[in-house]
């Protein structure tokens, strides 16, 4: 239980701790704190679009025209 209170406290940015975090290994710290607060600070939905890269070029382009006007 007091797990899932620290990933929903790093996720949320707020902050709130059980007091399990200095129990934690490196790796458990870098993932909970460092890169799920990351992910909830920029938001869910950014981030898997950054994860997703840049997506295929478009096979079409807009036609260019010089107007002569007036």
């Amino acid at each position: 239980m007091g797990i899932f209170i620290e990933v929903c406290s790093a996720f949320g940015t707020t902050g709130l701790s059980m007091g399990i975090t200095s129990d934690l290994s490196t790796v458990g710290k870098v993932i909970i704190i460092i890169i799920l607060m990351f992910i909830g600070r920029i938001g869910i939905f950014s981030f898997l679009f950054l994860m997703r890269g840049n997506s295929k070029k478009d096979s079409y382009h807009q036609p260019k025209e010089k107007m002569i006007i007036g």
